[in-house]
């Protein structure tokens, strides 16, 4: 859980009151297992007879779904209650074209170039189907976010997995070797940050591969932890392709992580005029609700919340990185 400095420093010394940092861990209720490590240690969970006080009785710490602990901005909620005390019984279509001409402002783009979701996986889902018309493979390193695999499959479209290297890096290498052998359409599914990794692809490595690429090889870049990453000089997003013309490229975003709104279901996907229009029709239409559209709206308003999303998410995993460090586990460098 994110904390502020002065419950960080409570719960750091309750932290030195137990025998061992270890103990904390399991006791917290999460276990280690729980954190994503690189061990075969059990699952503790949280109704333990070991567990702490302030840990008695609680449900589990889903830390897989990757949920902001900090909520949503405060400006976003209070939009979101205004909107649907306002118009709740009214379709949000004018809304929707508002909000598409200020995320088309923030990005650089055409507001036509925007595909909307109730979630970046429904533009996910979308992009299977398009795929799916071309009768396309679908390749994808493992592990990853695993939705569009499961879209992929229900449209019975060949899947082909490339286990990540050694160091948790996605296999370039390998992918690109895949692609080029086979002979019909080829999607990509490359989450940038990986999910459940934390790390990135290179941009200088990622760009090359595809600006030279078949033009039958399209590439779906889910950049939902791409807020995180800004600072990783190795990191880029693919809307730099995009802006370029690049018809092979379609990137997804989602306000679900740094700006808190999972329960809301906002996202979208930017790709070219020509690929959006392509994909366009197989996306969900009156998918946007009044809620979400003003509640991400005042949320791209409210810099200092943005600001203090990105700043407490790396505190935490500071906190969470140091502890392990002093407890000997082995765990993936992380850029989400």
């Amino acid at each position: 859980k994110l904390m502020s400095s002065k419950t960080r420093g409570q719960t750091m010394k309750t932290l030195d009151m137990q025998p061992s940092r270890r103990q904390f861990i399991q006791q917290l209720g999460l276990g280690v297992a729980g954190l994503g490590l690189a061990t075969n240690a059990p699952l503790v969970f949280a109704n333990s007879t070991a567990t702490l006080p302030f840990r008695q009785n609680a449900a589990p710490l889903l830390l897989h779904w990757n949920e902001n602990s900090l909520g949503m901005s405060p400006n976003a909620l209070s939009a979101a209650k205004t909107a649907i005390e306002n118009c709740g019984n009214r379709y949000p279509d004018a809304a929707v074209d508002d909000f598409k001409l200020k995320l088309a402002d923030l990005h650089n783009v055409k507001p036509e170039q925007i595909i909307f979701g109730n979630g970046s996986t429904e533009v996910l889902q979308a992009i299977a189907t398009y795929a799916a018309q071309n009768n396309a493979t679908m390749v994808e390193p493992s592990p990853t976010f695993g939705d569009l695999n499961g879209y992929c499959k229900a449209e019975n479209l060949k899947v082909i997995q490339v286990l990540v290297g050694q160091n948790f890096e996605m296999n370039i290498a390998a992918l690109k070797k895949q692609a080029m052998a086979q002979t019909g359409s080829v999607l990509l599914n490359i989450c940038n940050p990986n999910n459940p990794t934390g790390n990135i692809v290179d941009f200088t490595t990622l760009f090359d591969w595809i600006n030279n690429a078949p033009g039958t090889h399209m590439f779906l870049l889910d950049e939902a932890y791409f807020d995180y990453a800004q600072t990783n000089a190795r990191y880029k997003s693919g809307l730099e392709i995009i802006n370029q013309g690049k018809d092979n490229i379609v990137i997804t975003r989602t306000f679900s992580k740094v700006h808190g709104m999972a329960g809301m279901c906002m996202g979208y996907g930017i790709a070219t005029v020509t690929t959006a229009r392509k994909i366009k029709p197989f996306a969900a239409g009156f998918n946007l609700s009044a809620a979400a559209i003003a509640a991400a709206s005042a949320a791209l308003d409210d810099k200092p919340f943005y600001k203090k999303s990105i700043e407490y998410n790396q505190l935490s995993k500071s906190i969470l990185i140091d502890t392990l460090n002093e407890l000997e586990l082995a765990h993936i460098p992380s850029d989400a």
